[in-house]
């Protein structure tokens, strides 16, 4: 569907063939994320009849920069910051907010497709990235920090049609993978399931679309 948009925006007479060239890219996303750990940890802390769900969805930003290599080949430089949030009722009364999120440099490799109007860039790669969390138990009035680090990889098929000469409507589609370690305090407490000693991690599946704007200089 994306690949057809383009190309019938391919035959007006209104858009240029345009070489590749450097390029700013902005925007931001939705997804759905699977963080296993994450939910298993909500679960248990939370009544049996308000488990939440083991996907749900979340919001990006992201920004980067395109930088061509050849015709058909190119890098991506790119920073996103991905978030969600849970409020849920304690086991012991009170109520459970707990919010993660995590800022994402990466390199990704381009493979590029252009025509009048329109470029199409398949990317794969990733980088090393970097998780918070807070929850704060409203019981009690405690806010707890966590922190964790970790590789993340990612593929994404990118569409973008032309505006103008220089600006692109950005569309995107992407599949990631997050490895990020156990969450831990600053002092090194690690985050653990409720009656067990099991570390909670911010690993997490995730698959989404991107809208925004590519400025070609």
């Amino acid at each position: 569907m994306l690949c057809s948009a383009l190309l019938s925006q391919s035959k007006s007479p209104a858009f240029v063939q345009r070489e590749n060239s450097v390029a700013i890219i902005g925007g931001m996303g939705v997804h759905l994320v699977s963080a296993p750990e994450i939910v298993d940890y909500i679960n248990a802390s939370t009544l049996f009849s308000q488990r939440v769900d083991d996907f749900g969805s979340a919001v990006d930003f992201f920004g980067g920069i395109e930088i061509p290599v050849t015709e058909e080949w190119g890098i991506k430089l790119e920073h996103s910051y991905l978030f969600k949030s849970y409020s849920v009722p304690g086991n012991g009364g009170g109520t459970i907010d707990f919010f993660y999120a995590v800022q994402s440099p990466s390199v990704l490799v381009q493979r590029i497709y252009s025509g009048f109007g329109y470029f199409v860039k398949i990317g794969a790669g990733g980088g090393y990235h970097f998780g918070s969390a807070e929850q704060r138990v409203s019981t009690y009035g405690v806010t707890t920090n966590y922190t964790a680090n970790g590789v993340g990889l990612k593929a994404e098929l990118v569409g973008q049609t032309a505006f103008d000469e220089q600006v692109f409507a950005y569309i995107g589609g992407s599949l990631g993978w997050e490895f990020i370690g156990n969450l831990k305090e600053a002092d090194g407490k690690p985050l653990t399931r409720p009656n067990t000693a099991g570390g909670v991690s911010l690993r997490y599946f995730h698959a989404g679309l991107r809208f925004g704007i590519t400025y070609y200089l």
